[in-house]
C-alpha cells in the first residue's frame, strides 16, 4: 500500500453504535483481528470503531494494535469499504507483531468477504437429524 492521501475516516464511538454493529452478526475472522460488519442503505462513507480488550495486552500493547488497525483502515476502506456500511475491528493478539502488508491484504480480504456475503450461511443446507426417516425420493430406489 502506497501512503496516498485519503479522506478521514467516519468513526463510531458510541456503545450502541458497536452494539448494533454486533448484532447484526456478520463477521469474517483472521489471524491478527475480527471484522464485523453491518450493511447500510445511505451513500456516506464507512463507519469504523476499533476495539481491542484486555485478553490482547497491557495497555500499552492495546494502544499498538489499535493504532496499527486504525492506520490499516485508513488506508484500506476509502478504496475497499462498502458505502454506508458500518464496521468494527476487534483486535486480537497477534495484530501487534504480524506484517503489516500482510494486515492490509486481510482487511482488503475480509472487506470483500464481507460484502460479498460469505460469512452467511446457506439456509438450504440443513442437517438431517440422526433418527429422521428418508423419503422415497432420498432412498434412491
Amino acid at each position: 500500500m502506497t501512503s496516498e492521501p485519503t479522506l478521514a475516516l467516519a468513526r463510531i464511538k458510541k456503545r450502541p453504535e458497536y452494539l448494533a454493529v454486533a448484532a447484526t452478526r456478520r463477521k469474517w475472522v483472521t489471524p491478527a483481528f475480527i471484522l464485523q460488519a453491518k450493511p447500510g442503505t445511505t451513500d456516506s462513507p464507512p463507519k469504523v470503531g476499533f476495539t481491542a480488550s484486555k485478553k490482547v495486552g497491557n495497555a500499552v500493547i492495546r494502544s499498538r494494535a489499535r493504532r496499527r488497525l486504525k492506520e490499516v483502515a485508513r488506508l484500506v476502506m476509502p478504496h475497499h469499504g462498502a458505502m454506508g456500511w458500518g464496521y468494527v475491528v476487534i483486535a486480537r493478539q497477534a495484530s501487534v507483531s504480524y506484517p503489516f502488508e500482510k494486515l492490509c491484504d486481510d482487511m482488503c480480504w475480509a472487506l470483500a468477504k464481507l460484502t460479498s456475503s460469505a460469512d452467511l450461511k446457506p439456509s438450504g443446507n440443513k442437517k438431517r437429524r440422526k433418527g429422521a426417516q428418508r423419503s422415497d425420493s432420498d432412498k434412491g430406489q
